[in-house]
């Protein structure tokens, strides 16, 4: 699929990505009793194929649950698009949507001096068993990750390159040993803005090269605060926070040399704290289902628009059980025409 830059004129990219309208959950007023929708990407195909990447919060008590095509309503000006007529449909195959994933280890002196790093490369291969799909499953080819390192020096380490294959995730796990560092520091803000980079970059080049839709997530582990001192927390919070909302970070705290407040904080989707390396397994578990609850928020919708010219609004609802979520956006039908189909 192209995207609108690649299909229509430049005047018809601004109409369909001008001004998009998030009316969805307001928790503050409402108390999370409606659906939190949020659109990331809108895109149109000849002859007349709408693509909405979105996503969905149902609140934490739901969030391990997947809406099925019948929860979304579809209305342009105000009037709904039959679903059958428009063939709108989630797309979830391989090519549609791809998760990436992030997974940075803290691999100071203080991990590799003593008896913790055989359990850490425990509870990382069972971070990787629990989130990333074999060839024969059903989500294989939509979930990515990449492993890196950091130690006090001023970059990070790669391990393992973004792949979707588990078995050589788990590998690089596995060559881990005592000798990988020699630097008994931490440079942990250093590892927080370079991870975010690295995840920025890696969805920035999804994006040019597929016409698939793509979010992401960092996991840090660390068992200490920062010493190498290269950059501040607040420059590492501040990456944090302009961080995009397809951008989810997830931090996992070991013992109690840790500054759990500073590492809450970068963990903006999630922390755990592991009392000590017993407890490294549950904590990576614990994660491992955010992770995957998060990665389930995102929906691909496709449907054929019945419109043929001019400037129209798009309202996208969602519904689960007696909750209501929407957003709004706009998009010009020139040059549209029959013949649509969503595969």
């Amino acid at each position: 699929m192209k995207s609108l830059k690649n299909v229509l004129s430049s005047a018809l990219i601004l109409s369909i990505l001008l001004t998009v309208a998030i009316t969805g959950c307001d928790s503050s007023d409402n108390s999370g009793e409606e659906v939190g929708v949020e659109l990331i990407e809108a895109e149109s195909e000849p002859p007349s194929k709408i693509r909405l990447f979105f996503k969905v919060d149902l609140g934490e008590e739901n969030q391990f649950t997947t809406l099925e095509p019948s929860a979304f309503e579809i209305y342009e000006d105000g009037s709904q698009i039959s679903r059958l007529e428009s063939q709108a449909d989630i797309q979830r195959e391989p090519g549609d949507f791809l998760y990436s994933s992030v997974l940075m280890l803290d691999l100071s002196g203080s991990i590799l001096n003593n008896a913790d790093l055989p359990r850490l490369k425990e509870a990382a291969t069972t971070f990787i068993e629990r989130t990333m799909p074999v060839e024969d499953e059903e989500l294989y080819g939509t979930r990515e990750m990449s492993v890196y390192w950091f130690d006090g020096e001023q970059s990070i380490h790669p391990l393992v390159d973004f792949t979707a294959e588990r078995d050589m995730l788990i590998s690089g796990i596995e060559s881990i040993d005592e000798d990988i560092s020699s630097d008994v520091s931490t440079n942990l803000n250093g590892a927080v803005i370079q991870g975010l980079s690295v995840m920025n970059n890696r969805l920035q080049e999804i994006r040019e090269d597929s016409s698939g839709s793509t979010a992401g997530s960092m996991v840090l582990f660390t068992d200490g605060t920062d010493q190498a001192g290269y950059v501040s927390t607040d420059q590492a919070m501040d990456s944090v926070r302009s961080a995009a909302s397809e951008h989810s970070i997830f931090t996992i705290g070991l013992g109690g040399e840790i500054d759990q407040e500073v590492l809450e904080s970068f963990g903006k989707d999630g922390f755990e704290l592991a009392e000590d390396s017993l407890e490294l397994n549950d904590s990576f578990l614990a994660v491992a289902k955010r992770l995957e609850a998060e990665s389930n928020s995102f929906y691909v919708l496709e449907y054929c628009s019945p419109k043929r010219s001019g400037q129209h609004s798009l309202e996208l609802r969602a519904t689960y059980e007696d909750k209501f979520g929407s957003f709004e956006t706009q998009f010009s039908a020139e040059g549209f025409s029959g013949g649509c189909s969503v595969d």
